[in-house]
């Protein structure tokens, strides 16, 4: 969801598992309200004024009672599973880079002082490979 921030209002400190938390009463759009727990006293997620983007999630407390817990939506910040599974298979092309170069050192294709370079040479364009796929 995408509203306006027209207020934002500390509630308390509490503490959890994770250490001290900080709920704030965020209301938004045409006054509809919910509640958002920062790390720090002082959040920056949610500017009055500002249009924000967030999730709303329904939470159910004691005595059955609901409210609306606010999360804002993070930008992705470099960490994705796609860039974690990408690094992971191009941590196995220096072994097979290797493996290829030596096969062709034993095969005669190549001298040993060859090696280094030439298996280089195989990570540098598997690498290339790798950005052209993810056009």
């Amino acid at each position: 969801m995408k509203a306006k921030i027209i207020s934002v209002e500390f509630k308390k400190e509490y503490t959890t598992k994770f250490g001290v938390l900080y709920l704030h009463k965020i209301t938004y759009g045409e006054g509809d309200s919910g509640f958002y727990s920062s790390k720090k006293k002082e959040q920056t997620k949610f500017v009055v004024g500002q249009e924000t983007e967030f999730d709303i999630e329904k939470q159910m407390g004691q005595n059955n009672k609901s409210w609306d817990k606010i999360k804002p939506i993070m930008a992705n910040q470099g960490f994705s599973n796609q860039g974690r599974a990408q690094q992971r298979e191009q941590n196995k092309y220096s072994g097979f880079a290797m493996a290829y170069a030596k096969d062709l050192v034993v095969s005669g294709k190549i001298e040993i002082e060859q090696m280094y370079a030439e298996a280089q040479c195989m990570i540098d364009w598997m690498v290339l490979k790798d950005k052209e796929l993810l056009k």
